[in-house]
């Protein structure tokens, strides 16, 4: 049996034994009973022995010739002892069904073998895929340190700069606390010499009704002194005695008339002095005071300044941060209507950069003027030149420039800058030309930039006294326009050499005659000084003819 498939013998054995049990269940019943106990081998064992018995005695009933059919009971009890009593046939049945176990068990391990195999395989490709998602993972891990490296240096970097923003606000509040404290102090002060100021006025006033006082009071002692004269003349002719009398009465009269005319003058003569002492110190607290109100000037400029630069860095500060700028905006608006225009209180006027401005300047048309190398001495004192500065256009005129002082070119858009200090001479003459509404005073050898002759477009340049009417000159619109009048002035002035680098045509019109009017009336300020005494009138050596000092003398401007 064992060099058959053991798949035919099992099916063979299989219907077998079926066949044994459908014919005997009796004794196959008696045999499972008998084998419960039994291991799986011996049942094998046991069934392998009870189906070689079955084949031997249906082997015999062939060989007797006759059908394989079951043999009779009496036959088979000899037949079967004959086969029971063979006992290699029982070892070779327990080798069958041992080598049927270990064919199962080498088939159970082959079959686990196999699943091992295919978990492994399996295992290795979840492996492969593992590793793959760990190195995707690893690589966007990387990608992530990375990516958060790089945003821990720019918020280090943002870090910095916000610090060194906040160091400057810092410094530029400090800055600005500082100008704004001198501020204060300039104006505690302009209003301590307002109030002397209005008090020498009002003492200056008084001085002046005691000294008309006075004069009438000479004026009536005069008089009283002529009228005694009249009468004497008239009892002249009534007696002789009389008028002697008379005489002598008004010589002594006229002895004490004229010590007291002599007194008074004296008096008045005081009184001048003093009118002219508070007339000096009038006019010294009005320089002390122009050169307040120019350095209060410079402050709220200083102030302005550095309230621009405050608020740019605040922007600054407010974008790198991500904060919106525009909550600020009605806050630099106040600030900025607070502080009066130093430009508006020196007499310039602002004009807007779109050119929607209506002022007086900004109206103005502009000659386009080079400045010569060799002949640089030809800009009137008064000329005015257009500056810009944070995107806002104003107006100074020559005599106003310094050093580094910057200008917008005839481009209206170039700057140009003060190469050194511009240095003033004298002219002989001038030359005033005028092209339709532009108005230029010049010297003769000043340069004019003309309209380009032909196709070339270069710019041309000619003296202003080598000028003729009807000459084209261009204007700081682009466009030429003719002149109209062209007058050599011969006068002595003054002219300024004014270098500007770089060498570029500058935009200059003369200062044009202006109206004058008043603006709205300013409402009379409340002094917080202290209380100014209140003159107590001429003292007692005044009248005796001694010297009354005023206590303050000024006069109080609105």
């Amino acid at each position: 049996m064992a060099g058959f498939n053991p798949n035919q013998a099992l099916e063979a054995l299989s219907r077998r034994l079926v066949e044994v049990w459908a014919s005997q269940p009796e004794d196959a019943e008696a045999w499972i009973d008998g084998l419960r106990g039994a291991t799986r081998q011996e049942k094998l064992c046991e069934a392998l022995h009870r189906h070689g018995l079955s084949e031997v005695l249906g082997r015999l009933a062939l060989l007797r010739g006759g059908a394989p059919s079951r043999p009779p009971a009496a036959d088979r009890e000899p037949e079967a002892a004959w086969y029971l009593q063979w006992p290699h046939i029982r070892n070779r049945c327990r080798e069958l069904a041992e080598t049927a176990r270990k064919r199962q068990k080498l088939e159970e391990e082959t079959s686990e073998r196999r699943r091992l195999e295919a978990e492994l395989q399996k295992s290795q490709q979840e492996s492969r895929e593992l590793g793959n998602r760990l190195a995707a993972a690893e690589a966007q891990a990387r990608s992530a340190q990375s990516e958060s490296a790089t945003l821990k240096a720019q918020r280090k970097k943002l870090a910095t700069r916000a610090a060194a923003a906040e160091s400057a606000v810092t410094e530029m509040r400090q800055e600005l606390q500082m100008a704004q404290d001198e501020h204060g102090k300039c104006q505690e002060r302009c209003e301590e010499l307002v109030a002397r100021w209005e008090a020498e006025a009002a003492e200056h006033a008084a001085t002046k009704e005691r000294l008309s006082q006075t004069e009438s009071d000479a004026a009536e002692r005069r008089v009283e002194v002529e009228r005694p004269q009249e009468e004497s003349r008239g009892f002249q002719e009534r007696c002789q005695q009389a008028e002697a009398a008379r005489s002598v009465l008004s010589e002594s009269n006229k002895v004490e008339l004229q010590l007291e005319n002599a007194r008074l003058q004296e008096r008045c003569e005081q009184f001048q002095q003093q009118l002219a002492k508070a007339e000096a110190e009038r006019s010294a607290m009005l320089g002390q005071m122009q050169v307040l109100w120019s350095e209060t000037g410079m402050n709220k400029e200083r102030i302005r300044e550095l309230e621009r630069h405050l608020q740019n860095a605040k922007k600054s500060h407010h974008r790198t941060s991500g904060h919106n700028p525009l909550s600020e905006a009605s806050c630099e608006e106040a600030t900025d209507g607070q502080q009066p225009d130093l430009a508006e209180q020196l007499g310039y006027s602002f004009v807007d950069d779109d050119g929607t401005s209506s002022s007086v300047l900004s109206c103005s048309s502009w000659f386009s003027v080079k400045l010569d190398s060799m002949e640089p001495h030809c800009f009137m004192v008064d000329a005015i030149f257009k500056t810009r500065s944070y995107g806002t256009d104003f107006f100074l005129m020559g005599r106003d420039l310094k050093k580094g002082s910057q200008v917008v070119a005839g481009d209206d858009a170039s700057i140009l800058e003060v190469a050194k200090t511009p240095e003033i001479c004298e002219a002989s003459e001038v030359v005033e030309l005028q092209a339709g509404d532009a108005v230029l005073r010049v010297t003769p050898d000043h340069l004019v930039q003309v309209s380009p002759k032909g196709d070339t477009e270069e710019s041309l340049y000619l003296e202003a006294g080598k000028l003729k009417v009807g000459d084209l000159v261009m204007l700081d619109s682009g466009e030429p326009v003719a002149l109209s009048s062209v007058v050599i002035r011969p006068i002595i002035c003054q002219v300024l050499k004014i270098v500007f680098e770089p060498y570029l045509p500058v935009a200059v019109f003369s200062r044009p005659t202006c109206i004058l009017s008043l603006g709205h009336k300013k409402k009379r300020p409340i002094r917080r000084g202290g209380r100014i005494r209140e003159g107590a009138g001429p003292s007692d050596d005044s009248m005796d003819g001694g010297v009354s000092v005023p206590i303050t003398a000024g006069e109080y401007m609105d």
